[in-house]
């Protein structure tokens, strides 16, 4: 076994617990699809489904894998959750020396036409209006930024109606 295989095997490891804690209250089938979805998304670095179905290598035909992942993804909203893990698996790393960073971001989907709640945001990258998702990241640091936790993440659409 080389090196590479040996870093592999240990990153799985951590995924399937990582993957393991957060998905915690749900059925093994939904615990299997975190677990995919985190896999697929590291290995193809992209959040496409094709492409993270193309990562996971099934002997299925990939337009199979894609329906699967889409159903799953379709079927609960899972980020509250996950946020709400996030929180607590990161509770008893923060400390009092740390600094908590609010970062208002965006999702900018400049060839989106008609996804749904698309609502006006500022493009800080390239300074102008566009069509995309308001984005709010927090997350914790030390002084000497050698250790960031991330603590939540949520993008959102003003465009949303509330409660």
């Amino acid at each position: 076994m080389d090196t590479n295989s040996l870093s592999i095997n240990r990153f799985k490891a951590q995924l399937s617990k990582f993957s393991g804690i957060i998905s915690k209250p749900f059925s093994k089938t939904t615990k299997r699809f975190f677990r995919e979805m985190l896999y697929g998304i590291q290995a193809s670095r992209d959040v496409k489904l094709s492409n993270i179905g193309r990562s996971l290598h099934e002997d299925i035909a990939l337009i199979k894998t894609e329906d699967r992942l889409s159903r799953n993804l379709s079927e609960k909203d899972f980020s509250d959750h996950i946020n709400s893990e996030i929180i607590r698996l990161a509770d008893d790393k923060i400390t009092d020396e740390m600094v908590i960073s609010i970062d208002p971001g965006d999702i900018m989907k400049p060839y989106a036409k008609a996804m749904e709640k698309l609502c006006g945001i500022w493009d800080g990258s390239e300074g102008e209006a566009a069509q995309g998702y308001h984005l709010c990241q927090v997350t914790a640091a030390n002084l000497e930024h050698n250790k960031i936790i991330p603590v939540y993440c949520e993008a959102y659409s003003s465009n949303e109606k509330t409660m």
